[in-house]
């Protein structure tokens, strides 16, 4: 029993080092390729990978330039990655970091599924992504496969038209890039920074963040929570399956959030109109500012609490299944219908606010901050 206990105990103890030696991540090789796309006035273009890192930076030339540092299992693995200008149709011309999927189909990947973890440990029953890529099937594993992936850098022009970055698993950082964008992954988080103009936002399962930009800004993502900080222009739409939505000290003339379950929570905000729908979750709105004139807020289950300044006129009517209706403005009046209050009204009902509910309370009162 003793004999057996011990094996056990060293045999863990070679496994742990094996994972933890500086000798095995040595045995990774990388090498570096380049190549410039021409871009012409507002035509659209686009940069793909499969897996790794995209990071989106200001360009200092008058084309698209893509570096990208191949990480592989042996020199002759790496050789294999060569990035291609490709004919995209409708989507203009691109630049695609070719694989060599037609002798190669499942690539491993052992930093994670968002590009951040620096082991295969992160992948231990993560399962895998099976996509189509450059028109065949391929899988990308933390465990099995030829370890091959590449970390993008994508360097953008100004004026450089429209541009779709695609990375289908691994996180998007872009920084100070100002033009019209969709940044695409399949699996990864997407992190925005001084991001501004038309911008759009897709990822099937990784969060979202987009902090001190401006413009439009549109947000998709299957599951994963979204947080945007410090955004100022037209308008901000976001529609998560399942995660929280946190907006903060943000301007926008309007503001759309739609979750299938997660709580939305609008702080320090200065809109025009707010529309927010949730499955399941709370839904809260902070805004003092002067412009606010429309907020619709659906919940299927969850609270709806609006906190608007001290000054707010507003005339709020709420359709609700269970729940308690709240006005902590004291000089609110009451609306009733037979022997229940369906809302309430305040100065000259500036701010109208509809409100439903299958099962949670709705609470008015002052606190909103404005942007800041």
């Amino acid at each position: 029993m003793r004999r057996s206990a011990v094996l056990i105990a060293l045999f863990a103890v070679t496994a742990l080092a094996l994972v933890t030696a500086p000798g095995v991540a040595a045995a990774e090789v990388t090498r570096t390729v380049k190549a410039d796309l021409s871009t012409t006035g507002s035509g659209p273009w686009f940069v793909e990978n499969l897996v790794g890192t995209m990071k989106v930076v200001p360009g200092t030339g008058t084309g698209v330039v893509a570096v990208a540092t191949i990480h592989a299992e042996s020199d002759a693995v790496a050789a294999l990655i060569t990035i291609e200008q490709v004919d995209g149709g409708t989507s203009g011309p691109g630049l695609r970091v070719k694989y060599p999927v037609d002798t190669h189909t499942t690539y491993r990947y052992p930093r994670g599924g968002d590009g951040k973890v620096p082991s295969w440990l992160s992948w231990i029953g993560a399962g895998t992504s099976n996509l189509k890529y450059d028109g065949t099937r391929v899988t990308v594993s933390g465990n099995d496969g030829v370890l091959l992936y590449a970390d993008i850098e994508v360097q953008v022009p100004a004026r450089a038209g429209s541009g779709a970055l695609r990375n289908h698993v691994g996180s998007i950082t872009a920084k100070g890039v100002e033009g019209a964008f969709s940044f695409e992954s399949g699996s990864g988080d997407i992190e925005l920074d001084k991001v501004a103009g038309t911008i759009g936002v897709e990822t099937g399962s990784g969060d979202v963040g987009a902090r001190d930009g401006g413009g439009t800004l549109s947000v998709e993502t299957g599951s994963g929570d979204v947080t945007i900080e410090r955004f100022s222009g037209e308008s901000i739409v976001c529609e998560v399956g399942s995660g929280d939505v946190t907006l903060r000290a943000g301007t926008a003339r309007r503001v759309t959030v739609e979750t299938g379950s997660g709580d939305v929570d609008a702080i320090a905000m200065d809109v025009e109109e707010f529309v927010s729908e949730t499955g399941s979750g709370d839904v809260m709105l902070e805004d003092a500012g002067a412009r606010l004139a429309k907020v619709v807020a659906e919940a299927g289950s969850g609270d709806v609490i609006l906190r608007l300044g001290a000054n707010a006129s507003f005339l709020v009517n709420a359709d609700q299944g269970s729940g308690d209706l709240v006005s902590r403005f004291s000089d609110a009046q009451a609306i009733v219908k037979g022997r229940e209050v369906i809302g309430y009204r305040r100065g000259d009902a500036r701010i109208r606010i509809e409100v439903s509910t299958g099962s949670g309370d709705v609470v008015v009162e002052p606190g909103g901050r404005a942007s800041v």
